[in-house]
């Protein structure tokens, strides 16, 4: 079975022809596969995202609660303070008062 130039040159037409197919397929299908995991990839990352603002919502509102209790500690041991120093005052103020002057 001999085969001339015309039926080689219809062959390989045909074999490119088929392989430039093949090409625009398998292009549109890892196209289509990228775009496909983009997709998948960013609605991770912004359902990962979304959770780490509420637990930094969270985090927050704890730490306000540990300041405001913190000031408060510090505005009662300041009012303990004044307290005391206001007392000691008083003390030595009722001294002063209550001893004879010296002649």
């Amino acid at each position: 079975m001999a085969v001339d130039d015309t039926g080689l040159e219809r062959l390989r037409d045909d074999l490119l022809a088929a392989i430039r197919d093949s090409e625009h397929r398998i292009r549109g299908e890892f196209t289509g596969a990228i775009s496909a995991s983009e997709a998948r990839l960013g609605a991770r990352i912004d359902a990962s995202a979304a959770e780490t603002r509420r637990h930094m919502g969270v985090v927050a509102e704890g730490l306000k609660s540990d300041i405001a209790l913190v000031a408060e500690g510090v505005v009662t041991l300041m009012r303990a303070g004044v307290e005391v120093i206001d007392r000691r005052l008083l003390r030595v103020e009722t001294r002063l008062l209550s001893s004879p002057e010296p002649s």
